[in-house]
């Protein structure tokens, strides 16, 4: 078996020829057929910065719902090359945690909400969480498609059963923060907001809503 050191040379020259001919195809070849996930874990633990983004990059073609923890670490490593591709991996893995027929159902609720149907995502995503109830992202796009509609209390539950199977979908953090501003309750959509920030400090939005909600308090700071 090759030295720990060797096989993160190895998948450092890959990594390094997929962004000189940007061939995603062989890159993904290459990884399957060289690397466990467990193995790509532990590189994108313990490894130097290089290595953890080519982890991180086989992970998003080749992870499971294993590797959302570790690569919700990542979402703060000190190297933003690292938390970028830590970024789309983790995405990618919580969009396609479930059996095929419930990933399709999935894109499609994702498309009715991405154009602001969400009255038409509805009633898809609640079958989809009823049929998947493990599904991370299920709840979320649930979530989503209650908040377009205006139903807060709803969409605060669908937030929190989200978070409930993955405590670093810092959407999902967002997500609840607005419920809470509907709510008027300004503080604890902070605390929110502040908790996906330290998640994923380069969510900029996050940031963006926190200064906002910073300025209102200090405007208006509360009376006894």
């Amino acid at each position: 078996m090759s030295q720990p050191a060797t096989r993160t040379s190895r998948i450092v020259a890959q990594y390094r020829r997929y962004l000189d001919a940007s061939d995603s195809l062989e890159f993904f070849r290459t990884v399957n057929e060289s690397y466990t996930v467990e193995t790509l874990l532990t590189l994108l633990r313990r490894g130097d910065h290089e290595s953890r983004r080519a982890s991180a990059l086989a992970l998003s073609m080749v992870g499971d719902v294993r590797a959302a923890e570790a690569l919700g670490h990542r979402l703060c490593d000190r190297d933003r090359g690292v938390r970028l591709m830590a970024d789309d991996a983790f995405r990618a893995i919580l969009v396609r945690d479930a059996a095929p027929s419930h990933h399709q159902n999935l894109l499609q609720v994702m498309h009715l909400n991405d154009g602001g149907e969400f009255a038409a995502a509805l009633t898809p995503a609640m079958v989809l969480v009823q049929q998947a109830p493990r599904y991370a992202e299920a709840h979320h796009q649930l979530a989503i498609a209650y908040l377009g509609l205006q139903e807060y209390a709803s969409a605060d539950c669908a937030f929190r059963n989200c978070l409930w199977q993955c405590r670093f979908h810092y959407l999902a953090w967002s997500g609840l923060a607005d419920c809470r501003r509907a709510f008027g309750d300004q503080r604890e959509a902070l605390k929110h907001l502040h908790r996906a920030i330290a998640i994923c400090p380069d969510f900029e939005s996050a940031r963006i809503q926190a200064r906002a909600i910073r300025r209102s308090l200090n405007r208006n700071p509360p009376t006894h």
